[in-house]
Protein backbone atom coordinates (compact mmCIF):
# COMPACT_ATOMS: atom_id res chain seq x y z
CA UNK A 1 0.00 0.00 0.00
CA UNK A 2 1.46 3.32 -0.81
CA UNK A 3 2.38 5.87 1.67
CA UNK A 4 -0.39 8.01 0.37
CA UNK A 5 -3.01 5.83 0.65
CA UNK A 6 -2.17 4.16 3.85
CA UNK A 7 -4.94 4.88 6.76
CA UNK A 8 -3.29 7.40 8.90
CA UNK A 9 -4.32 6.24 13.13
CA UNK A 10 -6.34 8.46 15.12
CA UNK A 11 -4.16 11.03 16.76
CA UNK A 12 -1.44 10.53 14.55
CA UNK A 13 0.26 13.90 14.29
CA UNK A 14 0.64 15.11 10.66
CA UNK A 15 1.86 18.40 8.84
CA UNK A 16 -1.14 18.37 7.04
CA UNK A 17 -3.48 17.51 10.09
CA UNK A 18 -1.50 20.68 11.60
CA UNK A 19 -1.51 23.35 8.71
CA UNK A 20 -5.60 22.27 7.98
CA UNK A 21 -7.11 24.04 10.65
CA UNK A 22 -5.39 26.86 10.15
CA UNK A 23 -6.07 27.19 6.36
CA UNK A 24 -9.85 26.93 6.62
CA UNK A 25 -10.12 29.33 9.80
CA UNK A 26 -8.58 31.88 7.10
CA UNK A 27 -11.15 30.95 4.76
CA UNK A 28 -13.75 31.25 7.18
CA UNK A 29 -12.26 34.27 8.44
CA UNK A 30 -12.17 35.52 4.82
CA UNK A 31 -15.28 34.87 3.11
CA UNK A 32 -16.78 36.17 6.74
CA UNK A 33 -14.82 39.30 6.19
CA UNK A 34 -16.14 39.52 2.73
CA UNK A 35 -19.69 39.17 3.55
CA UNK A 36 -19.74 41.66 6.25
CA UNK A 37 -18.31 44.52 4.56
CA UNK A 38 -20.60 43.51 1.37
CA UNK A 39 -23.57 44.01 2.85
CA UNK A 40 -22.78 46.56 5.65
CA UNK A 41 -21.49 49.11 2.20
CA UNK A 42 -24.76 48.06 0.79
CA UNK A 43 -26.82 49.07 4.22
CA UNK A 44 -25.00 51.93 4.88
CA UNK A 45 -25.05 53.02 1.37
CA UNK A 46 -29.41 52.51 1.70
CA UNK A 47 -29.06 54.76 4.93
CA UNK A 48 -27.28 57.56 4.06
CA UNK A 49 -29.67 58.97 1.62
CA UNK A 50 -32.11 59.60 4.32
CA UNK A 51 -29.42 59.78 8.03
CA UNK A 52 -26.56 61.38 8.10
CA UNK A 53 -24.34 62.32 11.35
CA UNK A 54 -23.80 60.39 14.29
CA UNK A 55 -27.14 58.47 14.09
CA UNK A 56 -25.95 56.89 10.84
CA UNK A 57 -23.04 55.66 12.40
CA UNK A 58 -24.50 54.19 15.15
CA UNK A 59 -27.11 52.03 12.73
CA UNK A 60 -23.78 50.70 10.80
CA UNK A 61 -22.03 50.21 13.98
CA UNK A 62 -24.82 47.82 15.48
CA UNK A 63 -25.73 46.73 12.25
CA UNK A 64 -22.02 45.47 11.27
CA UNK A 65 -22.00 43.57 14.41
CA UNK A 66 -24.91 41.76 13.98
CA UNK A 67 -23.64 40.64 10.18
CA UNK A 68 -20.80 39.29 11.12
CA UNK A 69 -21.94 37.31 13.94
CA UNK A 70 -24.64 36.04 10.93
CA UNK A 71 -21.69 35.68 8.57
CA UNK A 72 -19.38 34.10 10.50
CA UNK A 73 -21.86 30.76 11.58
CA UNK A 74 -23.11 31.22 7.75
CA UNK A 75 -19.66 30.40 6.47
CA UNK A 76 -18.59 27.94 9.54
CA UNK A 77 -22.07 26.02 8.60
CA UNK A 78 -21.22 26.00 4.92
CA UNK A 79 -17.48 24.97 5.25
CA UNK A 80 -18.88 22.09 7.48
CA UNK A 81 -21.59 21.02 4.38
CA UNK A 82 -19.54 21.46 1.36
CA UNK A 83 -16.96 19.15 3.72
CA UNK A 84 -19.78 16.51 4.45
CA UNK A 85 -20.74 17.08 0.77
CA UNK A 86 -17.47 15.84 -0.48
CA UNK A 87 -15.96 13.28 1.86
CA UNK A 88 -16.46 9.94 2.63
CA UNK A 89 -14.06 9.09 5.21
CA UNK A 90 -13.08 5.73 5.70
CA UNK A 91 -11.74 5.20 9.31
CA UNK A 92 -8.38 3.69 10.40
CA UNK A 93 -8.13 0.60 12.43
CA UNK A 94 -8.19 1.26 16.08
CA UNK A 95 -5.98 -1.03 18.58
CA UNK A 96 -8.12 -4.19 19.97
CA UNK A 97 -6.96 -3.43 23.72
CA UNK A 98 -9.86 -4.26 26.26
CA UNK A 99 -11.04 -0.75 27.86
CA UNK A 100 -13.66 -1.79 29.80
CA UNK A 101 -11.92 -2.22 33.15
CA UNK A 102 -10.54 1.14 32.63
CA UNK A 103 -13.61 3.18 32.06
CA UNK A 104 -15.66 4.74 34.52
CA UNK A 105 -19.11 6.12 33.34
CA UNK A 106 -20.29 8.89 34.87
CA UNK A 107 -23.74 10.44 35.40
CA UNK A 108 -24.22 13.25 37.08
CA UNK A 109 -27.80 13.99 38.69
CA UNK A 110 -29.63 16.72 40.19
CA UNK A 111 -33.08 16.77 41.60
CA UNK A 112 -34.03 14.02 38.39
CA UNK A 113 -36.78 11.82 37.94
CA UNK A 114 -35.36 8.68 39.38
CA UNK A 115 -37.40 6.60 36.92
CA UNK A 116 -36.37 7.98 34.26
CA UNK A 117 -32.63 8.29 35.02
CA UNK A 118 -33.04 4.79 35.58
CA UNK A 119 -34.84 3.71 31.83
CA UNK A 120 -31.75 5.55 30.16
CA UNK A 121 -29.09 3.65 32.78
CA UNK A 122 -30.43 0.71 32.24
CA UNK A 123 -30.46 0.71 27.81
CA UNK A 124 -26.98 2.27 28.34
CA UNK A 125 -25.94 -0.55 30.52
CA UNK A 126 -27.00 -3.30 28.14
CA UNK A 127 -25.49 -1.57 25.21
CA UNK A 128 -22.45 -1.16 26.65
CA UNK A 129 -21.83 -4.26 28.22
CA UNK A 130 -22.81 -6.20 24.74
CA UNK A 131 -19.23 -4.69 23.41
CA UNK A 132 -16.48 -7.21 24.46
CA UNK A 133 -14.11 -5.06 24.91
CA UNK A 134 -15.64 -2.29 26.91
CA UNK A 135 -16.87 -5.26 29.49
CA UNK A 136 -16.14 -4.38 33.07
CA UNK A 137 -17.01 -0.82 32.70
CA UNK A 138 -17.94 0.79 36.13
CA UNK A 139 -20.91 3.16 36.26
CA UNK A 140 -20.91 5.74 39.04
CA UNK A 141 -24.74 7.69 40.08
CA UNK A 142 -23.19 11.17 41.02
CA UNK A 143 -26.04 12.71 43.28
CA UNK A 144 -26.41 16.28 44.16
CA UNK A 145 -30.43 16.12 44.81
CA UNK A 146 -31.22 17.21 48.16
CA UNK A 147 -34.25 15.77 48.85
CA UNK A 148 -34.36 12.83 50.91
CA UNK A 149 -37.36 11.32 49.45
CA UNK A 150 -35.94 11.39 45.92
CA UNK A 151 -32.62 10.49 47.37
CA UNK A 152 -34.29 7.09 48.61
CA UNK A 153 -35.65 6.53 45.21
CA UNK A 154 -32.55 7.13 43.58
CA UNK A 155 -30.63 4.49 45.75
CA UNK A 156 -33.49 2.21 45.26
CA UNK A 157 -32.38 2.66 41.17
CA UNK A 158 -28.95 1.96 41.61
CA UNK A 159 -29.91 -1.38 43.54
CA UNK A 160 -32.30 -2.75 40.80
CA UNK A 161 -29.94 -1.85 38.31
CA UNK A 162 -27.26 -4.07 40.22
CA UNK A 163 -29.70 -7.17 41.10
CA UNK A 164 -30.66 -6.86 36.93
CA UNK A 165 -27.24 -7.12 36.40
CA UNK A 166 -25.88 -8.92 38.66
CA UNK A 167 -23.16 -5.92 39.04
CA UNK A 168 -23.08 -4.89 42.80
CA UNK A 169 -19.11 -4.44 41.96
CA UNK A 170 -19.41 -2.09 39.09
CA UNK A 171 -22.52 -0.31 39.50
CA UNK A 172 -22.24 2.55 42.35
CA UNK A 173 -24.07 5.50 43.71
CA UNK A 174 -22.71 8.47 45.63
CA UNK A 175 -25.09 11.46 46.99
CA UNK A 176 -22.70 14.53 47.69
CA UNK A 177 -23.59 16.28 51.29
CA UNK A 178 -22.40 19.18 50.06
CA UNK A 179 -23.02 20.22 46.36
CA UNK A 180 -20.86 23.50 46.44
CA UNK A 181 -19.76 23.68 42.67
CA UNK A 182 -22.95 22.38 41.25
CA UNK A 183 -22.33 20.02 38.25
CA UNK A 184 -18.69 21.10 37.79
CA UNK A 185 -17.69 20.17 41.37
CA UNK A 186 -19.67 16.71 41.52
CA UNK A 187 -17.66 15.90 38.43
CA UNK A 188 -14.37 17.69 40.47
CA UNK A 189 -15.31 15.26 43.50
CA UNK A 190 -15.70 12.36 41.36
CA UNK A 191 -12.55 12.61 39.80
CA UNK A 192 -10.41 13.39 42.59
CA UNK A 193 -11.78 10.50 44.61
CA UNK A 194 -11.64 7.67 42.13
CA UNK A 195 -10.30 9.31 39.50
CA UNK A 196 -6.69 7.19 39.95
CA UNK A 197 -8.61 4.09 39.61
CA UNK A 198 -9.41 4.93 36.35
CA UNK A 199 -8.01 6.12 32.73
CA UNK A 200 -11.05 7.06 31.02
CA UNK A 201 -14.22 8.62 32.44
CA UNK A 202 -17.33 8.69 30.28
CA UNK A 203 -19.34 12.11 31.27
CA UNK A 204 -22.85 11.99 30.58
CA UNK A 205 -25.99 14.33 31.77
CA UNK A 206 -28.87 13.26 33.14
CA UNK A 207 -31.06 12.80 30.31
CA UNK A 208 -27.98 11.51 28.03
CA UNK A 209 -28.11 8.31 26.47
CA UNK A 210 -25.13 6.53 24.01
CA UNK A 211 -24.82 3.41 22.59
CA UNK A 212 -21.81 0.45 23.14
CA UNK A 213 -20.33 1.58 19.32
CA UNK A 214 -19.74 5.20 20.16
CA UNK A 215 -18.78 4.63 23.56
CA UNK A 216 -15.87 2.22 22.00
CA UNK A 217 -15.28 4.57 19.12
CA UNK A 218 -14.40 7.34 21.57
CA UNK A 219 -12.20 4.97 24.13
CA UNK A 220 -9.97 3.69 20.81
CA UNK A 221 -9.66 7.32 19.50
CA UNK A 222 -8.40 8.47 23.09
CA UNK A 223 -6.13 5.44 23.27
CA UNK A 224 -4.85 5.92 19.89
CA UNK A 225 -3.33 9.55 21.01
CA UNK A 226 -1.69 10.23 23.98
CA UNK A 227 -2.21 13.36 23.73
CA UNK A 228 -5.69 13.93 23.16
CA UNK A 229 -7.31 14.47 26.41
CA UNK A 230 -11.67 14.91 25.98
CA UNK A 231 -13.07 13.86 22.47
CA UNK A 232 -16.25 15.73 22.41
CA UNK A 233 -19.53 14.03 20.28
CA UNK A 234 -22.15 15.52 18.15
CA UNK A 235 -25.12 15.27 20.22
CA UNK A 236 -28.90 14.75 18.40
CA UNK A 237 -31.73 15.38 20.65
CA UNK A 238 -34.80 12.58 20.37
CA UNK A 239 -37.55 11.88 22.07
CA UNK A 240 -39.58 14.95 21.84
CA UNK A 241 -43.32 14.28 22.20
CA UNK A 242 -43.97 18.24 21.51
CA UNK A 243 -43.78 20.06 18.40
CA UNK A 244 -41.41 22.64 20.17
CA UNK A 245 -39.26 19.34 20.89
CA UNK A 246 -39.82 17.36 18.14
CA UNK A 247 -38.81 20.78 15.99
CA UNK A 248 -35.58 20.89 17.90
CA UNK A 249 -34.51 17.22 16.95
CA UNK A 250 -35.35 17.77 13.29
CA UNK A 251 -33.69 20.71 13.13
CA UNK A 252 -30.45 19.16 14.68
CA UNK A 253 -31.11 15.84 12.73
CA UNK A 254 -31.22 17.79 9.39
CA UNK A 255 -29.11 20.68 9.74
CA UNK A 256 -27.03 20.56 13.05
CA UNK A 257 -24.17 18.33 11.22
CA UNK A 258 -22.77 20.61 8.70
CA UNK A 259 -22.16 22.76 12.07
CA UNK A 260 -20.09 20.47 14.15
CA UNK A 261 -17.73 19.78 10.70
CA UNK A 262 -17.11 22.76 10.54
CA UNK A 263 -16.11 23.25 14.14
CA UNK A 264 -14.53 19.80 14.19
CA UNK A 265 -12.40 20.98 10.63
CA UNK A 266 -11.93 24.60 11.82
CA UNK A 267 -10.53 24.09 15.53
CA UNK A 268 -9.05 20.61 14.87
CA UNK A 269 -7.07 19.67 17.94
CA UNK A 270 -8.11 22.75 19.52
CA UNK A 271 -11.86 22.18 20.10
CA UNK A 272 -14.30 22.50 22.75
CA UNK A 273 -16.43 20.87 24.86
CA UNK A 274 -20.15 20.19 25.62
CA UNK A 275 -20.22 19.43 29.18
CA UNK A 276 -21.81 15.92 28.42
CA UNK A 277 -21.70 13.01 26.00
CA UNK A 278 -17.77 13.40 26.21
CA UNK A 279 -14.83 10.89 26.99
CA UNK A 280 -12.22 12.57 28.98
CA UNK A 281 -8.71 11.33 29.73
CA UNK A 282 -8.64 10.71 33.45
CA UNK A 283 -4.74 12.07 34.11
CA UNK A 284 -5.17 15.17 32.16
CA UNK A 285 -8.35 16.40 33.50
CA UNK A 286 -7.42 16.01 37.18
CA UNK A 287 -4.03 17.89 35.96
CA UNK A 288 -6.03 20.65 34.42
CA UNK A 289 -9.31 21.34 35.59
CA UNK A 290 -9.96 21.88 38.87
CA UNK A 291 -12.24 25.43 38.68
CA UNK A 292 -11.66 28.16 40.98
CA UNK A 293 -14.43 30.74 41.72
CA UNK A 294 -14.20 33.82 39.59
CA UNK A 295 -13.26 37.07 40.90
CA UNK A 296 -16.34 39.18 42.54
CA UNK A 297 -19.49 37.97 43.38
CA UNK A 298 -22.53 36.14 41.10
CA UNK A 299 -24.01 36.52 38.53
CA UNK A 300 -20.47 37.50 37.22
CA UNK A 301 -18.06 36.03 39.72
CA UNK A 302 -18.12 32.98 42.00
CA UNK A 303 -19.21 29.93 40.48
CA UNK A 304 -18.39 28.92 36.97
CA UNK A 305 -21.51 27.84 35.85
CA UNK A 306 -20.54 27.11 31.81
CA UNK A 307 -17.34 25.03 33.23
CA UNK A 308 -17.53 22.90 30.00
CA UNK A 309 -15.36 25.64 28.04
CA UNK A 310 -13.27 26.56 30.86
CA UNK A 311 -12.45 23.19 31.11
CA UNK A 312 -11.64 22.91 27.61
CA UNK A 313 -9.58 25.88 27.46
CA UNK A 314 -7.55 24.71 30.54
CA UNK A 315 -6.70 21.02 28.60
CA UNK A 316 -5.37 23.55 25.91
CA UNK A 317 -3.64 25.67 28.42
CA UNK A 318 -2.11 22.29 30.12
CA UNK A 319 -0.63 20.95 26.32
CA UNK A 320 -3.15 18.33 25.93
CA UNK A 321 -5.85 17.87 22.52
CA UNK A 322 -9.25 18.58 22.42
CA UNK A 323 -11.59 17.33 19.57
CA UNK A 324 -15.30 17.37 18.29
CA UNK A 325 -16.42 14.11 16.61
CA UNK A 326 -19.08 15.07 13.99
CA UNK A 327 -19.95 11.63 12.69
CA UNK A 328 -23.68 10.62 12.95
CA UNK A 329 -22.92 8.31 15.87
CA UNK A 330 -25.05 6.84 19.02
CA UNK A 331 -24.94 10.11 20.91
CA UNK A 332 -28.52 11.53 22.12
CA UNK A 333 -29.61 13.78 24.56
CA UNK A 334 -33.90 14.83 25.44
CA UNK A 335 -34.58 18.31 23.88
CA UNK A 336 -35.99 20.62 25.99
CA UNK A 337 -40.33 20.30 25.20
CA UNK A 338 -41.79 23.97 24.84
CA UNK A 339 -40.18 27.52 23.97
CA UNK A 340 -40.32 28.72 27.87
CA UNK A 341 -37.98 25.44 29.12
CA UNK A 342 -35.94 26.24 26.47
CA UNK A 343 -35.26 29.91 27.52
CA UNK A 344 -35.04 28.65 31.09
CA UNK A 345 -32.22 26.59 30.32
CA UNK A 346 -30.59 29.87 28.06
CA UNK A 347 -30.97 31.94 31.42
CA UNK A 348 -28.22 30.11 32.87
CA UNK A 349 -26.08 29.31 29.71
CA UNK A 350 -26.40 33.54 29.29
CA UNK A 351 -25.05 34.11 33.01
CA UNK A 352 -22.45 31.45 32.19
CA UNK A 353 -21.23 32.82 28.78
CA UNK A 354 -20.90 35.89 30.30
CA UNK A 355 -18.69 34.99 32.69
CA UNK A 356 -16.77 33.89 30.32
CA UNK A 357 -15.61 38.03 29.70
CA UNK A 358 -13.56 37.84 32.72
CA UNK A 359 -11.46 34.67 31.10
CA UNK A 360 -10.65 36.51 27.50
CA UNK A 361 -7.58 38.04 29.18
CA UNK A 362 -6.32 35.44 31.52
CA UNK A 363 -3.23 34.02 31.49
CA UNK A 364 -2.07 31.34 28.77
CA UNK A 365 -5.44 30.63 26.99
CA UNK A 366 -5.19 30.19 23.43
CA UNK A 367 -7.00 31.80 20.51
CA UNK A 368 -8.71 29.41 19.82
CA UNK A 369 -10.29 29.10 23.26
CA UNK A 370 -10.68 32.89 23.57
CA UNK A 371 -12.35 32.82 20.27
CA UNK A 372 -15.36 30.29 22.15
CA UNK A 373 -15.28 32.11 24.86
CA UNK A 374 -16.09 35.49 23.02
CA UNK A 375 -18.76 33.55 20.54
CA UNK A 376 -20.18 32.25 23.10
CA UNK A 377 -21.36 35.37 25.06
CA UNK A 378 -22.26 37.11 21.19
CA UNK A 379 -24.93 34.41 20.84
CA UNK A 380 -26.30 36.35 23.91
CA UNK A 381 -25.20 39.97 24.07
CA UNK A 382 -26.38 39.70 20.47
CA UNK A 383 -30.05 39.93 20.93
CA UNK A 384 -29.57 43.45 22.76
CA UNK A 385 -27.47 44.71 19.98
CA UNK A 386 -30.05 43.38 17.83
CA UNK A 387 -33.03 44.92 20.02
CA UNK A 388 -31.06 48.20 19.88
CA UNK A 389 -30.56 48.62 15.93
CA UNK A 390 -34.62 47.49 15.50
CA UNK A 391 -35.34 50.37 18.31
CA UNK A 392 -32.83 52.97 16.79
CA UNK A 393 -34.19 52.27 13.25
CA UNK A 394 -37.81 53.05 14.00
CA UNK A 395 -36.79 56.18 15.85
CA UNK A 396 -35.37 57.35 12.62
CA UNK A 397 -38.35 55.68 11.03
CA UNK A 398 -40.61 57.65 12.89
CA UNK A 399 -39.11 61.02 13.39
CA UNK A 400 -39.07 61.87 9.66
CA UNK A 401 -42.42 60.67 9.35
CA UNK A 402 -44.94 63.14 7.58
CA UNK A 403 -47.38 62.07 10.09
CA UNK A 404 -44.85 62.87 13.40
CA UNK A 405 -43.66 66.14 11.27
CA UNK A 406 -47.35 67.06 10.97
CA UNK A 407 -48.07 66.50 15.21
CA UNK A 408 -45.12 68.28 15.85
CA UNK A 409 -45.34 71.30 13.74
CA UNK A 410 -42.36 70.82 11.49
CA UNK A 411 -42.07 70.42 7.98
CA UNK A 412 -41.59 66.72 7.04
CA UNK A 413 -38.16 65.62 5.71
CA UNK A 414 -38.12 65.30 1.94
CA UNK A 415 -36.48 62.17 1.29
CA UNK A 416 -34.48 61.47 -2.06
CA UNK A 417 -35.66 58.63 -3.79
CA UNK A 418 -33.70 55.24 -3.32
CA UNK A 419 -32.16 53.86 -6.34
CA UNK A 420 -28.64 52.61 -6.52
CA UNK A 421 -29.62 50.50 -2.63
CA UNK A 422 -32.23 48.31 -2.27
CA UNK A 423 -33.50 47.54 1.16
CA UNK A 424 -35.30 44.39 0.38
CA UNK A 425 -31.87 42.83 -1.55
CA UNK A 426 -30.47 43.48 2.21
CA UNK A 427 -33.65 41.87 3.67
CA UNK A 428 -32.77 39.06 0.94
CA UNK A 429 -29.20 38.81 1.60
CA UNK A 430 -29.50 38.18 5.30
CA UNK A 431 -32.92 35.79 5.24
CA UNK A 432 -30.25 34.20 2.92
CA UNK A 433 -27.31 33.45 5.35
CA UNK A 434 -29.52 32.35 7.52
CA UNK A 435 -31.67 29.84 5.76
CA UNK A 436 -28.75 28.69 3.21
CA UNK A 437 -27.55 26.32 5.63
CA UNK A 438 -30.86 24.94 6.89
CA UNK A 439 -31.34 24.18 2.68
CA UNK A 440 -27.28 22.88 2.40
CA UNK A 441 -28.60 20.39 5.12
CA UNK A 442 -31.59 19.12 3.69
CA UNK A 443 -30.55 18.74 0.46
CA UNK A 444 -27.52 16.68 2.01
CA UNK A 445 -30.42 14.18 3.81
CA UNK A 446 -31.89 14.44 0.33
CA UNK A 447 -28.96 12.86 -1.27
CA UNK A 448 -28.32 10.08 1.15
CA UNK A 449 -31.17 7.38 0.59
CA UNK A 450 -31.65 5.71 4.26
CA UNK A 451 -31.24 9.55 5.86
CA UNK A 452 -33.94 10.51 3.54
CA UNK A 453 -36.38 7.62 4.62
CA UNK A 454 -35.06 7.97 8.30
CA UNK A 455 -36.45 11.62 7.90
CA UNK A 456 -39.82 10.41 6.22
CA UNK A 457 -39.27 10.50 2.47
CA UNK A 458 -38.94 13.19 -0.03
CA UNK A 459 -42.55 15.66 1.19
CA UNK A 460 -42.58 15.27 4.86
CA UNK A 461 -38.73 16.27 4.86
CA UNK A 462 -39.35 19.62 2.60
CA UNK A 463 -42.75 20.14 4.34
CA UNK A 464 -40.60 19.76 7.76
CA UNK A 465 -37.94 22.00 6.72
CA UNK A 466 -40.39 25.03 5.85
CA UNK A 467 -42.46 24.42 9.23
CA UNK A 468 -39.17 24.93 10.69
CA UNK A 469 -38.36 27.61 9.03
CA UNK A 470 -41.67 29.66 9.37
CA UNK A 471 -41.50 28.49 13.27
CA UNK A 472 -37.92 29.82 14.45
CA UNK A 473 -38.22 32.41 12.16
CA UNK A 474 -41.35 34.22 14.35
CA UNK A 475 -39.57 32.74 17.72
CA UNK A 476 -36.71 34.81 16.56
CA UNK A 477 -37.53 38.00 18.01
CA UNK A 478 -38.89 36.50 21.14
CA UNK A 479 -35.95 35.04 22.09
CA UNK A 480 -34.29 38.29 21.35
CA UNK A 481 -36.75 40.21 23.69
CA UNK A 482 -35.90 36.86 26.32
CA UNK A 483 -32.18 37.11 25.93
CA UNK A 484 -32.12 41.02 26.17
CA UNK A 485 -34.15 40.65 29.67
CA UNK A 486 -31.18 37.86 30.42
CA UNK A 487 -28.73 40.34 29.99
CA UNK A 488 -29.85 42.84 31.71
CA UNK A 489 -30.65 41.06 34.64
CA UNK A 490 -27.52 39.51 34.68
CA UNK A 491 -25.80 42.96 34.27
CA UNK A 492 -28.30 44.61 37.46
CA UNK A 493 -26.70 42.26 39.77
CA UNK A 494 -29.52 38.82 39.57
CA UNK A 495 -28.01 35.19 39.67
CA UNK A 496 -30.08 32.30 38.27
CA UNK A 497 -29.88 30.08 40.81
CA UNK A 498 -29.70 26.46 40.38
CA UNK A 499 -32.86 24.29 39.18
CA UNK A 500 -33.49 21.49 37.51
CA UNK A 501 -34.44 21.72 33.76
CA UNK A 502 -37.63 20.43 32.59
CA UNK A 503 -37.78 17.42 30.77
CA UNK A 504 -40.87 15.88 30.70
CA UNK A 505 -43.34 17.09 27.64
CA UNK A 506 -46.17 19.12 29.53
CA UNK A 507 -48.19 21.23 27.78
CA UNK A 508 -47.66 24.58 29.53
CA UNK A 509 -50.38 26.76 31.31
CA UNK A 510 -52.27 29.32 29.77
CA UNK A 511 -51.34 31.25 32.77
CA UNK A 512 -47.80 31.13 32.59
CA UNK A 513 -47.70 31.75 29.24
CA UNK A 514 -49.86 34.99 28.91
CA UNK A 515 -47.37 35.87 32.00
CA UNK A 516 -44.30 34.96 30.14
CA UNK A 517 -45.66 36.90 26.16
CA UNK A 518 -48.42 39.45 27.27
CA UNK A 519 -45.40 41.73 27.06
CA UNK A 520 -44.09 40.87 23.81
CA UNK A 521 -47.41 41.00 22.35
CA UNK A 522 -48.44 44.38 23.66
CA UNK A 523 -44.62 45.13 21.84
CA UNK A 524 -45.49 43.74 18.66
CA UNK A 525 -49.31 45.32 18.30
CA UNK A 526 -47.68 48.87 19.32
CA UNK A 527 -44.81 48.34 17.18
CA UNK A 528 -46.88 47.06 13.96
CA UNK A 529 -48.85 50.65 14.66
CA UNK A 530 -46.27 52.90 15.00
CA UNK A 531 -44.62 51.39 11.94
CA UNK A 532 -47.30 51.07 9.88
CA UNK A 533 -48.08 54.53 10.97
CA UNK A 534 -44.59 55.97 9.20
CA UNK A 535 -43.81 53.80 6.20
CA UNK A 536 -46.12 50.80 4.77
CA UNK A 537 -42.92 49.76 2.90
CA UNK A 538 -40.96 49.43 6.31
CA UNK A 539 -43.93 47.90 8.04
CA UNK A 540 -43.67 44.94 5.23
CA UNK A 541 -40.06 44.48 6.08
CA UNK A 542 -40.48 44.10 9.80
CA UNK A 543 -43.48 41.83 9.22
CA UNK A 544 -41.19 38.85 10.40
CA UNK A 545 -40.59 40.66 13.81
CA UNK A 546 -44.11 41.68 14.60
CA UNK A 547 -45.87 38.66 13.81
CA UNK A 548 -43.57 36.87 15.94
CA UNK A 549 -43.98 39.04 19.08
CA UNK A 550 -47.98 39.28 18.14
CA UNK A 551 -48.21 35.41 17.95
CA UNK A 552 -45.55 34.18 20.86
CA UNK A 553 -48.50 33.21 22.96
CA UNK A 554 -50.66 31.04 20.94
CA UNK A 555 -46.67 29.31 19.33
CA UNK A 556 -46.12 28.87 22.34
CA UNK A 557 -49.05 26.93 23.50
CA UNK A 558 -49.55 24.76 20.60
CA UNK A 559 -45.57 24.24 21.11
CA UNK A 560 -46.21 22.54 24.06
CA UNK A 561 -48.56 20.15 22.96
CA UNK A 562 -48.28 16.49 23.17
CA UNK A 563 -51.43 16.00 21.22
CA UNK A 564 -50.35 18.18 18.55
CA UNK A 565 -46.75 16.76 18.70
CA UNK A 566 -48.52 12.94 18.68
CA UNK A 567 -50.47 14.35 15.48
CA UNK A 568 -46.96 15.92 13.65
CA UNK A 569 -45.45 12.08 14.33
CA UNK A 570 -48.40 10.93 12.20
CA UNK A 571 -48.20 13.16 9.75
CA UNK A 572 -44.26 12.06 9.27
CA UNK A 573 -43.75 15.41 10.14
CA UNK A 574 -40.41 16.48 12.15
CA UNK A 575 -39.39 12.85 11.73
CA UNK A 576 -36.15 11.05 12.49
CA UNK A 577 -34.57 8.34 11.56
CA UNK A 578 -34.43 7.27 15.33
CA UNK A 579 -37.89 7.22 15.39
CA UNK A 580 -38.26 5.68 12.15
CA UNK A 581 -36.04 2.68 13.25
CA UNK A 582 -35.43 3.34 17.20
CA UNK A 583 -31.82 2.11 17.97
CA UNK A 584 -31.84 -0.56 21.18
CA UNK A 585 -30.78 2.17 23.76
CA UNK A 586 -33.44 4.29 23.07
CA UNK A 587 -36.10 1.83 23.75
CA UNK A 588 -37.03 1.63 27.16
CA UNK A 589 -37.96 -1.44 28.56
CA UNK A 590 -36.72 -4.96 28.04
Amino acid sequence: MSNRNRPIPPGTATGHGRVRPLVLSVLCASMTLALTIGIVLEFQDYISQSIVGPYQWLLVGLFTILTAWISANFCLSVIGAVSLAISRRSRAPYSDRVVGGRLAVAIPIYEEDPDAVEAGLDRMFASLSAESRLYGFHLFILSDTRSDAKVEREIAVCRRLRRKYDAADRIFYRQRKDNRGRKAGNIQDFVETWGGAYEFALILDADSRMDGPTVQRLADELDADPKLALVQTWVRPVRGTTPFGRMQQFATSVYGQASAEGVRLLMGDSATYWGHNAMIRMAAFAECCGLAALPGNAPLGGEILSHDFVEAAMLHRGGWSVKVVADRLGSFEEPPPSLLAHAARDRRWCQGNLQHMQLLVADGIGWTNRLHFFMGALAYLASPIWMLFLIAGAVGLLARAPAMAALSGVAPVSLPPIVDANPWLLVAVSLGMLFLPKIIGTVLVLTDGPLRRGHGGVFPLLGSMLAEMVFSTLSAPVMMLLHTRFVVEILAGSSSGWKPGQRTGEQAALGEVLRAHGMHMVVGVLAAIAIGWASLEALAIASPVIAGLVLSAPLTLAGSSPALGAAMRRARLFLIPEEVHPPKVLTDGG
